[in-house]
């Protein structure tokens, strides 16, 4: 069973503005590293909220985890789906990193010993353990991003969503979290990231979606969406350097991350 279902999903803002038309949408994701990827108002952000109920469908149903959302509170869907915002100044509210981490286990009501546990796990993994008493609007991008990522960890959900996970980060702090996001997916979690860093999709993500004005256009290996030049740039995106450069030198398969770009060349030596 996929671990996260969507069947003829249509989706209208109100003033009957429409993201997501007839026939809707139709996804299956099983556990793994997913990008979901496309230009701005493709509806990537509107698919996530989705997800986990804080949006409902016009029509069509979704299942995550085997549990139909339409059955389920948002308070509910916490459980099922961890949730890092594209902003983290929509998300953050308490006064300290430590109280954000925790907010979410502890409206689950989880044992006390338990919530203990996985704030702990959750600041360790994003760097976090000195920052635990501070205010999270005291810490920079790129740190508050990181608790809004501790936060969707320590839900401890079988399905976790990354909304540009990447911004403000610099290359070590995003090699910190592809190792995050493996990780997870060692524990057979399903990790969705909407991001437009295709760099990142390259090095963190096995399998991809491209989303293009409210309309799945691909679902499947990311080197098979990378090979498609055309279809990556009418999603309003740029393949990374090193794979255009592979394409360009006629290389097969094509290389998708910088440590297959380098076998590449390697191999033609």
């Amino acid at each position: 069973m996929p671990d996260l279902r969507l069947e003829q999903v249509t989706f209208a803002y109100p003033g009957d503005v429409r993201v997501f038309g007839p026939p809707g949408l139709t996804l299956e994701l099983k556990a793994g590293a997913t990008a979901l990827v496309g230009e701005n108002g493709a509806g990537k952000t509107t698919l996530t909220k989705l997800l986990n109920g804080l949006l409902r469908p016009t029509t069509g149903n979704i299942v995550v985890a085997g549990q139909p959302v339409a059955e389920r509170t948002v308070a509910q869907m916490a459980a099922l789906v961890g949730y890092a915002f594209q902003n983290p100044d929509d998300q953050l509210f308490q006064r300290t990193v430590y109280d954000e981490v925790a907010f979410g286990p502890r409206a689950m009501k989880r044992p006390a010993e338990r919530v203990a546990v996985a704030v702990k796990n959750a600041l360790e993994r994003c760097g976090l353990s000195q920052e635990a008493k501070t205010h999270p609007h005291d810490l920079g991008l790129p740190d508050r991003k990181w608790v809004t990522i501790a936060s969707a960890l320590a839900a401890e959900s079988p399905v976790v969503v990354l909304d540009e996970p990447t911004l403000g980060q610099d290359w070590a702090a995003k090699g910190r979290l592809k190792a995050l996001v493996k990780s997870m997916v060692d524990s057979d979690r399903l990790v969705l990231i909407v991001t437009h860093d295709l760099d990142f999709v390259a090095e963190a993500c096995s399998r991809t979606v491209v989303l293009t004005r409210g309309v799945i256009r691909y679902v499947g290996p990311t080197i098979s969406a990378f090979a498609d030049e055309g279809m990556i740039h009418e999603a309003g995106l740029d393949l990374p350097s090193t794979t255009r450069l592979g394409l360009a030198l006629g290389f097969q398969p094509v290389p998708v991350g910088e440590g297959a770009f380098l076998r590449a060349i390697g191999s033609k030596r």
